[in-house]
This record gives C-alpha cells, structure tokens and sequence, in this order.
C-alpha cells in the first residue's frame, strides 16, 4: 500500500511556515513531564524527506498514544496544529509543532517500517532560511496544492510588545496554550469576573481577583494578583473582548476551577492587555451545553451544569450564618422552568441574591452551576464561576420568551427540587391543615416544607419586635444595660446603637383548620408590608399606630410557605410551624388552581 507523505511539509513548517492538514510518519515517541492527566509527549514525526524530533502532543490527544492506537510507524493527517518558539539553554530559541488534533490514516502495526530515508531537521538548517521579514513561499509538493508560506499562528515576536501592538499579531486559540510556549496572544471574551478578595497568612498578605475567557476553541482561569490585581481589576470588564499576552501558564488547579482545561493563566509584570474593537461578528462568543431541565435529575451531584430557563417564582431573601467561619451569607432560592416540562431551584449567593429581582420573570441562564443532592433532591447551585445573565440576546432565550408568555406559565411541571414532604413545587401544590396532618408532615427527623393557601387570624403584638447587634453578621437580642449602651451577649461587646428585628407569632387558618405559626424578620416584614425600621420606629414613637398596625393585618390571604417539625421544650413535644414566606395571593393563578381541582374531582370542563 502506498502512503503518500508531504514531503517537504516540515521545512515549510519549521520555517515559520504553514501546511494545510499535512501527512506525515509517526517515527517515536517520548514522555517528558509530570503523570496521569498532566503527562506530555515528544513525537519524532516524517514527512518522508526531512524528520523532526519536537512536535508536542496536545494532551487531549494522550489517550491514542497511552491505548496504542498511535503507534510508531502510524501514517496520520495533522489536521490542526500550531508552532511556538521556546527556549533552548544555551542555544537561543528552538520552534516545535503542537499537535492540537490529528487523524491515524494507517495504524503503525500495518506499515511496520519507516516510510523514505528522512534527514534529521536541524537548527542550522532552520537558521538557512531567509531573514525578510516576510516569510518567502517555499515550493508546494503537488499533493497539498493549498499548502502557503505565510506567517504561522504563533507570530514570531521579537520585538517588545505592548497594548497597541497586539491587535497586529495572530492569535493563539485558547485550546492550544501550554506552559511549553513563551510567545503568543489570544484574543478572548471575559465571561465573568470575581470580586477582589484579600488573603493573609504565615507567607505575608495580598489581594487577587480571578476571571473566566473564552474563544471558538476553549476555554482557561486568569488570576491577577497584588500590583496585577490594582492594574487591571477596572480595566477588564464581563461581555468585553480583549488581546491578552505575556502571562504565566501553570498546571490548573481543579480545586478552584471546573473550567475544562489543564491549564490556567497568572498575570505578572510583563503582562498585556489590550480591549479589542472590531467587528462584533468577528469576536469570539460564549458556547454554550444548555440541559433541558427535565433531565438534570438523572446527572449525578456536583456535575456543572449549564441551564437556561424562565423565572416562574423567587423566593425571599435569607440570611444565614456559616457554622464554620461565622459569617452572614445572603442567598435566594429561584425556580426555573422551560419548555420540558421541568422546574429546578437554582440558588442565588451575595450580591446575586441581594440585586435579583424576579417581579417580571426573567429569563435566567446560568453557564457553570453546580448541580447539589440534599434528602433526596436535586437543586442548582451559583458558584463564583458561574456566568448568571438575565434575559439574555440568545435565540433559546427568545423561544422560551414566546413559550413562557403563550400558555407555558401554566403548564404542568415536574420539580426535580421538590423535598421529601415537601410541597412548595413538584407538582406546584397547595395543601390544607388537614391533608398536612394526614401526611405527617413533621413528624420526621428533618423537618417537612409545604405551601398553604390560608388567612392570618390572628397577630402578636407584644414582643413581636426586637433590639438585635448591629453588625451586619450577628442578629442576637441585646441586653439594655441602662447606661445608654446594649450588650450582645455573642459578640461579648457593647454597643451604644442597635437594629430592630421582628419575631412575629400569629395564627393562621384555612377551612380545614388553623395552627400557631412563628415568623421571623424578612417573611414577618412580608405579612406585616413594613420594613422592622419602620415598625420599631412605630413602637417608639406611635404606640396606638403600632396597635393599629397589627389589627389592620388580620384577615388577610397569603400563600405560605411553612417548614413543620415536632420539637421538644421541657418534656413536651408540640409542632413548631415556621413561615419561609408569604406572598400576596395571585388571584389568576388560584382561579387556575382552582378549574382544575373541580376537574380532578367532578371530572367534568368547567
């Protein structure tokens, strides 16, 4: 069998040169670094007149070299590659081809030897090429009629760079960059940014920021650190494109990132960027792996995710404190729905959770969410990394628009997020006191969470509002210590200022029956339509509008959303409801609640 190999493919390449999908000769190979995912390999490759011994494997590729399905004297099409100038000890700069993507046309088990009589490519004859500064055509072997000399895809840069000069050179694809290059530039879009954080331990302190780019080919993690993170942090902006060079390329680490590439990048000293600004159909976008919602349960937990999907309900914002560090965190629970028929929580964190506004239903995509399992359910989670847009300029985005307002909010779903006695979504329900009760909800280890369409009957006012701690992280009730200040027994420090919480008792009853029920700050704000400011303020300065407050709110409709659970106060074991939230009645949406439940029943149209 014959085996046609571009000759003179390697001194077009080595030259600076490029060769459209040239065939060459596997002769070798050689493992040079680290193990496992971070191993890399040194190819000896033919192009049947002249053999080269530096042409880097990508490793996305190792796995055809470590199963032997590339093996030596494999005739291959190099369908997609790029050279880079690195540098030799002592001998100045030495030019290797990366492999970035290849096809085996003949296993090396079926042609057994080495294919003409190639001569070793040495530096001398590299160094033998003209020096214009403009790469002169080497002839083209007949059998690659698209073969031209022009400038290779790494620019051989050797003058001093700086912003003005990148949107000159040609660019690297992301996917090509590795730690075994010292010159290139990428032309990238910043899909996210993170705030500055600080650091401080043992070695000193600092602060840093980090982002996510993107081109066609990939994707990789920036850092800026120190002077770096003063430099750019305003500079670089999310949605913007930019030339980027002159970074330090190292070994991700997967702790930090799920971004799927081995590397990530570290701006230093020498580091430019440059925005870019052409033509917008000429930039790189964001690739997208959109997950029809009614499938993300079959995935298994901490996959990363990307979904988009309309806003159907947003829950409260809710304040909690990490047992570990102490610290307040922010978060909002969003259920998301699309055309599958499926609904997933997606749960907000920080300054997410604290601007998001659902009034209007949005539409929210989330690139890079991390799917989570609690008790059974499965619910979406924002990362740092995550990429969050609302209404976004996407077709998929447009087409559930038209889904969502055409007849698609009522649709039935299906909610992968639905706890275990948990009725707040899954099948979107409304319960009674008396199906609560024949369910048993609450009787478990772990508390029951359902939604209930009832009536405040009854409020506490007295004790319903409280002087907490100030700061920001701490909500524990002050003790006046009568001398103008107010200690906090947790923090274990006074205060001459304080900040007004509610812990509201009420009653709450529905035609089945009624129950006690505790509402804390945020839903107690929600059932009484004042901020606790305004009603400490009130309980100062207006007791009879205080008085009036609580009256006025009786007999009012809201759908609830209660946790249950028995708990234990001095040997006697009652059930502790707890109102999550509650939201004023959407009419429209009970009436519909309502056609269909006389539909289930009566089985007849109404």
């Amino acid at each position: 069998m014959a085996h046609n190999l571009s000759e003179g493919s390697l001194e077009i390449i080595m030259n600076g040169g490029h060769y459209d999908k040239p065939i060459m000769q596997v002769l070798g190979s050689k493992k040079i670094q680290g193990s496992g995912a971070n191993e890399r390999f040194r190819l000896l490759v033919s192009d049947g007149k002249h053999s080269h011994s530096f042409a880097m494997l990508a490793t996305q590729l190792n796995d055809k070299l470590i199963t032997g399905e590339l093996s030596d004297y494999s005739v291959v099409q190099i369908d997609r590659f790029v050279t880079s100038l690195l540098k030799n000890t002592g001998k100045g700069e030495k030019r290797v081809m990366i492999i970035l993507d290849i096809t085996i046309l003949t296993p090396g088990t079926e042609v057994g030897k080495r294919i003409g009589n190639p001569q070793t490519w040495t530096e001398e004859t590299a160094g033998s090429a003209p020096a214009q500064p403009a790469m002169q055509p080497v002839p083209k072997p007949a059998p690659s009629p698209k073969s031209m000399a022009k400038p290779a895809p790494t620019a051989n840069m050797n003058v001093s760079m700086n912003s003005s000069m990148l949107s000159t050179q040609m660019t690297h694809p992301i996917a090509s960059l590795s730690p075994y290059q010292n010159k290139w530039v990428i032309k990238a879009r910043v899909m996210n940014k993170s705030a500055i954080r600080t650091w401080s331990n043992a070695r000193g302190e600092g602060k840093l920021f980090s982002m996510d780019l993107c081109d066609d080919s990939g994707e990789i993690r920036a850092t800026a650190f120190k002077n770096e993170c003063d430099k750019f942090y305003d500079m670089i902006q999310v949605d913007k494109v930019y030339y980027i060079s002159r970074c330090q390329l190292k070994t991700a680490n997967k702790q930090y990132t799920s971004l799927k590439n081995d590397y990530e990048m570290t701006f230093n000293s020498d580091t430019v960027v440059a925005e870019c600004t052409e033509d917008a159909s000429s930039l790189p976008t964001v690739k997208y792996d959109f997950v029809p919602i009614n499938t993300i349960a079959e995935k298994s937990p901490d996959t990363i995710i990307d979904v988009i999907g309309v806003c159907k309900s947003a829950g409260d914002l809710q304040e909690l404190t990490a047992k570990s560090t102490g610290k307040l965190l922010k978060k909002r629970e969003v259920m998301l729905v699309d055309s599958s028929g499926g609904a997933v929580t997606l749960t907000l964190w920080g300054n997410e959770a604290e601007k998001f506004e659902g009034s209007t239903n949005p539409v929210i995509l989330a690139k890079g969410a991390r799917l989570t399992e609690f008790n059974g359910s499965k619910s979406l989670s924002y990362l740092a990394s995550t990429m969050l847009r609302l209404n976004p300029d996407l077709p998929e985005a447009h087409k559930l628009r038209g889904w969502y307002d055409n007849g698609g909010a009522d649709m039935d779903i299906v909610n992968i997020s639905a706890k275990s006695g948990m009725y707040t979504g899954g099948s979107n329900e409304w319960i009674t006191f008396a199906e609560a009760e024949s369910r048993q909800l609450g009787s478990g280890e772990k508390g029951d969470y359902f939604s209930l369409l009832g009536v405040l009957t009854f409020t506490f006012s007295e004790n319903a509002i409280y002087k907490a701690c100030p700061q920001e992280q701490c909500n524990k009730k002050l003790v006046d210590q009568e001398n103008g200040l107010f200690r906090c027994e947790k923090c274990n420090r006074e205060y001459p200022n304080y900040k007004y919480r509610l812990l509201l008792g009420a009653n709450v009853s529905d035609p089945t029956g009624d129950q006690r029920i505790t509402a804390f700050n945020e839903a107690a704000e929600a059932m009484l339509g004042r901020s606790a400011a305004d009603v400490g303020q009130m309980f100062d300065y207006d007791k009879a509008g205080y008085a009036q407050l609580f009256e006025e709110v009786k007999f009012r409709t809201f759908v609830f959303k209660f946790r249950t659970k028995m708990e234990t106060y001095s040997d006697e074991t009652r059930l502790k409801t707890t109102v999550m939230n509650a939201q004023p009645v959407d009419y429209k949406d009970g009436n519909t609640r309502l056609i269909k439940s006389i539909k289930e029943i009566t089985g007849v149209e109404v």
